[in-house]
């Protein structure tokens, strides 16, 4: 998948990678498009650089949601933030981790403005690592800034499996998130 260095947001139109991404009880399914056009319609999928990016309509609540897939494998971070303001966080492998993980593990951190952070995370099934949202709150804005995002993920034995996550272009497809989830 290449990046797009179009800053506007683009439909997913033609589907160059999947992953199942999962949310608390629900389940969002996403794709990265390769090229698209600039309409933009509620519990559609858009798409600025490699984040995927959508608002979903329950009622009169809009839920925003947002994902960028790592560079090394099928592990997609996700960001989520409900009508009330609650944050999600979460690494997702669209099928499997390839390592055992622990119910409960301490996921590293590291970007330039957030040299390191060790934050609880806890595990479900061995496809899905659901991080902390509490700390994140007041990380994401940082994070946010930066050009990439490296992730590390003990395995069962301790050992550090890393992610790499770009994270610009992101001022369209994490902007409804922002400003719900960690303007304070």
């Amino acid at each position: 998948m290449g990046a797009s260095t179009r800053n506007g947001p683009e439909t997913a139109r033609f589907i160059s990678a999947k992953g199942a991404l999962f949310l608390a009880a629900a389940v969002a399914a996403f794709t990265i498009a390769s090229e698209g056009s600039a309409e933009q319609g509620p519990d559609e999928v858009h798409v600025q650089g490699g984040w995927a990016y959508t608002a979903t309509v329950k009622g009169a609540a809009v839920e925003h949601v947002a994902a960028t897939r790592a560079a090394e494998d099928a592990v997609w971070f996700m960001l989520a933030c409900s009508a009330d303001g609650q944050l999600s966080v979460s690494f997702n492998h669209s099928e499997h981790f390839p390592f055992p993980l622990k119910p409960v593990s301490v996921v590293k951190l590291q970007s330039n403005n957030v040299p390191t952070a060790l934050i609880e995370a806890k595990s479900v099934e061995n496809n899905q690592v659901f991080i902390a949202p509490l700390l994140m709150r007041h990380i994401m804005p940082l994070l946010m800034q930066d050009n990439e995002l490296v992730v590390s993920i003990p395995d069962w034995d301790g050992a550090l499996h890393d992610y790499t996550f770009s994270m610009q272009p992101n001022d369209l497809a994490l902007g409804p998130i922002r400003s719900r989830c960690f303007d304070f």
